[in-house]
């Protein structure tokens, strides 16, 4: 014994040793019934004293009929209590006791419990209580098959009320809690499909224009005159450049290395980028104004959005116009900094060098997966911004933006 309550000290959740002996309901439905009828109605039936009258066989007829009532106090516990009303004390506390336990408080039960208190008084004489045994024989049955009963089934009816309530409130919970479940793992996974969706974007321009820029190079490389090794050199040279540039981009987007704030692309990267396309043999003019005096700087989330943003446009320059001319035009204005990346229309061919040491490569043999716009619409919708592509007049391609200078800032 002693070990079994230290099991149930360690491990209040554990099992009993034992399952709980539960009889069947008919059995527990029928056992007052047949109580009664068994034991108590042979006893009205031989003692004068053993009921309501002076009459054995009344007395053990009463006994039998509020017996047989017991078996309906579940279905009909006001009727049943009513109807021992004139039978024994047994079947009245009985049907007392499931009269409260389940309907509770109510009105019928206080009348019905005032009628069996007074019929469990009546058969005393009153004048006869004289003495403390006296006055508590008078007491003792109102208070036994009276009192008790009703107590004991109101003790029932609160805590089967208590039960369900409990029972209510922790469905309630745990359908909360799937809800609440569910709400995370919604937002989880679309913060998940956003941050793939960057990472592909952002992947998109650094493979993008990179292998675009190494690709120009190296046709042009494949056409240098053998007899000129220094413009092999200078074309490898660049490859190499581009190749190194394009695995530390990677690299920094992927976690492997942290680039600092200031190492990050940005307005201050755009000559550069200009001149890697000059270089391809694109003819690429830049022209960046501002901030004015008193006009804060664009943050580093805009100027980070206007550098991939051009260098999308002039991958797709490269791409679908190799011998147009390009014009890359940033302003900062009160209003946000506005960009366009216009090119003429794209000429039949080349005649030579546009601007940089290697001859113009056709790039019209370049894939192209067709995300560039849509990639450049999302970085400027993600800020706040608008993008404008389409051709123009003349019958080129412009690329125009607003974003906004203030966004992306934390502080």
């Amino acid at each position: 014994m002693q070990h079994l309550t230290d099991r149930s000290a360690v491990d209040p959740d554990a099992p009993p040793p034992w399952p709980p002996v539960r009889l069947p309901r008919p059995v527990r439905a029928l056992a007052p019934t047949a109580l009664v009828m068994l034991v108590l109605v042979p006893l009205a039936a031989n003692d004068p004293d053993f009921g309501p009258t002076t009459s054995p066989s009344v007395n053990a007829g009463l006994m039998a009929f509020g017996a047989l009532a017991l078996a309906l106090r579940r279905r009909h516990p006001a009727a049943v209590t009513a109807a021992t009303l004139v039978s024994g004390q047994l079947p009245l506390a009985v049907a007392l006791y499931g009269l409260a336990a389940r309907r509770g408080t109510t009105t019928l039960l206080y009348v019905l419990a005032a009628a069996a208190e007074l019929r469990l008084i009546v058969p005393f004489d009153l004048g006869d209580v004289t003495t403390p045994s006296s006055l508590a024989g008078l007491i003792e049955d109102p208070l036994v098959f009276g009192a008790v009963p009703i107590l004991l089934g109101l003790t029932t009816h609160h805590r089967a009320h208590t039960v369900r309530v409990l029972a209510e409130r922790n469905r309630f919970l745990g359908e909360r809690n799937r809800l609440l479940e569910d709400a995370r793992r919604h937002v989880e996974e679309r913060a998940a499909a956003a941050e793939r969706s960057r990472l592909a974007r952002e992947m998109h321009d650094v493979v993008s224009n990179r292998v675009s820029l190494i690709t120009l190079h190296a046709g042009a490389g494949q056409v240098a005159r053998a007899e000129d090794p220094a413009a092999v050199r200078e074309t490898l040279g660049l490859i190499r450049t581009l190749g190194l540039q394009a695995l530390t981009e990677l690299r920094g987007l992927l976690g492997v290395l942290t680039t600092a704030a200031d190492q990050a692309p940005s307005l201050r990267g755009l000559p550069t980028l200009v001149e890697e396309s000059r270089q391809a043999g694109l003819a690429v003019g830049l022209t960046v104004t501002g901030p004015a005096d008193g006009l804060p700087a664009p943050g580093p989330a805009v100027q980070y959005a206007a550098y991939r943003i051009v260098q999308e446009a002039l991958t797709n320059a490269h791409k679908h116009a190799p011998a147009a001319e390009v014009a890359v035009t940033v302003e900062v204005r009160p209003d946000g900094l506005r960009l366009a990346v216009v090119n003429t229309p794209a000429a039949a061919e080349s005649d030579g060098p546009t601007g940089g040491h290697a001859p113009a490569a056709d790039g019209s043999g370049l894939p192209s997966g067709g995300h560039g716009l849509t990639g450049m619409r999302t970085r400027a919708g993600d800020l706040g911004g608008t993008l404008h592509a389409g051709p123009t007049a003349e019958g080129g391609f412009a690329v125009r933006a607003r974003l906004p200078l203030g966004a992306g800032r934390t502080g």
